[in-house]
């Protein structure tokens, strides 16, 4: 019995060496996997990776052949999984085209089943009046007053008092006339036709795109709309913000709400794209700082207190997906030396912004950042407030809030002075950069 358990022993020994011959290191997603000690195809045709203490998955197509062939899946298994995978995939997008994730707004395509840019998700929202130009909307039922917009190509509306869940695209303004005569104006959404097959562009049939131009649609929105695409990863790009560099070697300010939750971002400038660390948040000041290597030009921070009616100016990246990845100039005032209900640690200001310019820098005529762009009133609370949409209203966070929060990081090098050789709107060009969020 003792010989017997001492050879069966030997025999595990054996057995785990032999699971453990794989190869064990893995760089994957931009991250490395260590000490890996067991690789096997799941019953979803999912490859499952194990390591002390964790593990992680990824599709067949992922992975190298030399690492899976270690482990013991060969090129036959290999071609058989992704059989598998392209026929459950095949059926997916036949089942997805009937029920009408795929839709159409202004020439383009969207795969609605993935994270869109842009795009409000509406839950039981009620239909109280169905007009030529779609369905009126009351988008938060329940509430003492209720909030109206106009959504058009509404799925599935049957009439009036109907509660409807969707998603739908910004798509401007509509007036109306209410029942008292007095003109009314309302956001618009578009949540899009429903398209067949032969609408649906290649790139989005095949997943390389979750949105591309609609089949037919002419060269000059295409051109538009190929920027994004264009980007690294551009298939789990889940928004962008703008932000600027304030130190040589690399550190960079943007808003925290523009890197939450993500799971890997990118700075780009000009046309380089590189890998960020995020260094620091603080929720409360809505400031991140993140870190590039490299060099690089940056802005230096005003220490002098700002006039109302001063002029100031941004360049940042609005809206990349219709506007492109151009840097993009707007101006105007310090409007208040105070925030949304007097909030002392931001300026209100005049300089047209809009989603995408979030984490830019405010910067005066001498070319020092003022503050860090953060919203614009939100449209639907002005609207519910006041009863009509608000006519570029924006704020800042103050430069002497970010002087603090970035004094809370000692040791960096900051700027002292613009750069002599350089315009304000030239050194503030080459210091901003679009962050790109995964």
């Amino acid at each position: 019995m003792k010989g017997f358990l001492i050879k069966f022993g030997l025999l595990a020994v054996l057995a785990n060496a032999a699971v453990a011959d794989g190869i064990s290191t893995l760089n994957l997603n931009e991250k490395t996997y260590s000490n890996i000690n067991k690789v096997y195809v799941s019953s979803g045709n999912r490859v499952i990776i194990l390591y002390p203490g964790g593990g992680t998955s990824t599709t067949i197509d992922k992975l190298p052949q030399d690492f899976l062939a270690s482990w013991g899946i060969g090129q036959d298994k290999q071609e058989a999984v992704k059989a598998a995978v392209a026929e459950q995939d095949a059926r997916n997008l036949d089942r997805a085209i009937l029920a009408g994730s795929f839709r159409r707004v202004h020439g383009i395509i969207y795969d609605t089943r993935k994270p869109e840019s842009g795009w409000v998700v509406f839950r039981n929202a009620k239909v109280y009046q169905i007009v030529d130009d779609g369905a009126l909307v009351d988008s938060t039922p329940g509430a003492s007053d209720y909030l109206p917009i106009l959504v058009r190509n509404l799925p599935n509306v049957v009439g009036d008092s109907d509660y409807v869940s969707f998603t739908a695209l910004p798509d401007g303004t509509y007036s109306y006339v209410n029942k008292l005569g007095e003109e009314r104006v309302i956001r618009a959404y578009d949540a899009g036709h429903i398209c067949d097959r032969s609408d649906i562009p290649p790139a989005v049939l095949s997943g390389a795109k979750a949105f591309d131009v609609a089949v037919g649609t002419d060269t000059r929105a295409s051109m538009a709309r190929d920027v994004v695409g264009d980007l690294p990863e551009s298939y789990d790009l889940m928004a962008s913000g703008s932000g600027f560099f304030v130190t040589e070697d690399g550190y960079f300010i943007t808003n925290a709400h523009v890197v939450k939750n993500s799971r890997r971002v990118k700075i780009k400038i000009a046309k380089d794209v590189s890998p960020a660390t995020i260094v620091r948040t603080d929720t409360e000041t809505d400031l991140a700082l993140l870190k590039v290597d490299g060099h690089f030009k940056p802005l230096p921070i005003a220490t002098n207190a700002v006039d109302l009616g001063q002029a100031v100016f941004t360049i940042g990246f609005p809206d990349i997906k219709l506007q492109g990845t151009e840097p993009k100039y707007t101006d105007g005032k310090i409007s208040s030396l105070s925030g949304m209900k007097d909030d002392p640690t931001e300026y209100q200001i005049s300089v047209p912004v809009q989603p995408g310019n979030s984490g830019g820098p405010l910067v005066d005529l001498a070319g020092k950042v003022e503050g860090v762009i953060v919203a614009r009133l939100n449209d639907m609370a002005a609207l519910e407030s006041v009863g009509s949409l608000p006519q570029n209203v924006n704020y800042a966070i103050k430069g002497t809030a970010l002087r603090k929060f970035l004094s809370d990081s000692p040791g960096l090098k900051l700027a002292d002075v613009a750069d002599p050789a350089a315009s304000a709107v030239s050194a503030a060009q080459q210091a901003v950069g679009i962050v790109l969020v995964y």
